[in-house]
């Protein structure tokens, strides 16, 4: 008498409770270790473009400052037009703070961004903050010029004033923090975009260390490294301060001065 067999094979096994949680235990230490590394990669591929902007904003300087004999270009002209600055030409009709209208295309500098490769807004601007007060209907670069470079400002000096290229500011990281204009009060202070270098002491400090903790500059001779926090405001988001030790109203720091 034949016996019937089952032809069925044995499911296998599932996992246990125990298994299952020792999985996901691992899978979330590991998340915990790659996240990390993720941002600081991020953070450093932003770091990066920020770099090739000012390295493209030197290079379009150079390029109007061989056209110009050397000879820098003021703050602000007043054309028929409207007001020109070096980021923008600002037009008529704006109704105030974070309204005003600014042409970008006809920045003085931009007919050589052309030949300086692709400017972009530095990507750690923190423009969407709620502690950001807008000057313009758009942003600009996020950077700022160092003043000696403005004609009007430093006594008739030109580019052949420059000693040091190497040891001499040209951009870096630009921001200021606004108490006196609304939004922005005393006791809710503001970000905002910030145009030009300075650093004497009855002035907001202008230098912002937006990279965590460390600062972009672009220097006379198209260099790029970092600059480290000498002082920073606690205000906002920390990270607004100065590379240097403040100098009086007469005097220029070290990293701004064209003749040291």
């Amino acid at each position: 008498m034949k016996t019937c067999r089952s032809t069925r094979r044995p499911r296998p096994a599932a996992f246990t409770l125990i298994e299952l949680l020792v999985v996901i235990a691992i899978v979330a230490l590991l998340t915990g270790m790659l996240v990390p590394g993720l941002a600081a990669a991020r953070a450093i591929a932003r770091k990066a473009v920020c770099a090739v902007n000012l390295r493209g904003m030197q290079t379009a300087l150079v390029g109007y400052l061989s056209d110009s004999d050397g000879a820098f270009f003021p703050y602000r002209e007043n054309t028929p037009e409207g007001v020109l600055w070096y980021w923008g030409l600002e037009l008529p009709g704006g109704s105030g703070e974070g309204a005003r209208p600014l042409d970008r295309s006809r920045a003085r500098l931009a007919p050589y961004f052309a030949h300086a490769g692709r400017l972009e807004t530095c990507p750690d601007l923190p423009y969407g903050e709620p502690y950001f007060k807008r000057k313009f209907e758009t942003i600009s670069y996020g950077y700022g010029i160092n003043r000696e470079m403005l004609s009007g400002t430093n006594g008739g000096k030109t580019f052949m004033s420059i000693n040091k290229p190497a040891q001499t500011v040209a951009w870096s990281e630009s921001i200021q923090i606004n108490t006196w204009q609304a939004p922005a009060t005393p006791g809710n202070p503001m970000l905002e975009e910030w145009y030009y270098l300075d650093n004497r002491k009855l002035l907001p400090a202008t230098f912002h260390f937006r990279h965590r903790g460390q600062c972009n500059a672009a220097f006379a001779d198209g260099s790029v490294s970092a600059l480290m926090p000498h002082w920073l405001d606690d205000r906002c988001d920390g990270l607004v301060g100065r590379p240097e030790a403040p100098v009086e109203s007469a005097q220029v720091t070290e990293l701004l001065r064209l003749d040291k």
